[in-house]
């Protein structure tokens, strides 16, 4: 966190800095907007074919500093409305859904009827039946 004296460094904002996120000391109004802007920018990669180590570290670190700040946010700050609060929660659950896509190796799925589909609907996917299952079908 930063010191209650320091301003946001976003062009000429006034307002008091409530955190720093990559370096840049920035009020809530900054803060929620880039770390909305970054993650929005960073789905669409994440949840693509894959990202290589590098930028998996990188994004991975983003997420983790983004987390942890909004935390302390929702700790330390006296003043939040409920709109910053549910803005700041929407981040945490944001950051660690895109922690846990950027964790989980590629799964291939199965067709249109996966196993998950069969315990739901009582099907069982073609490929799955052996050849006494389909006599008895």
């Amino acid at each position: 966190m930063v010191s209650a004296k320091s301003e946001c460094k976003v062009g000429c904002c006034a307002k008091s800095a409530v955190t720093d996120l990559a370096g840049q000391e920035l009020c809530l109004e900054h803060f929620l907007a880039s770390c909305y802007e970054r993650m929005d920018n960073l789905e669409p990669l994440v949840c693509g074919p894959s990202l290589g180590p590098a930028e998996n570290t990188v994004a991975c670190a983003f997420l983790e500093e983004c987390s942890k700040r909004a935390l302390l946010i929702c700790l330390r700050h006296e003043y939040l409305t409920n709109v910053d609060r549910s803005q700041l929660l929407n981040i945490l659950l944001q950051a660690g859904h895109l922690q846990l896509q950027l964790r989980k190796p590629v799964i291939q799925r199965p067709g249109p009827v996966s196993g998950l589909s069969a315990v739901f609907f009582g099907r069982i996917p073609a490929k799955t039946l052996g050849a006494e299952d389909r006599e008895n079908s």
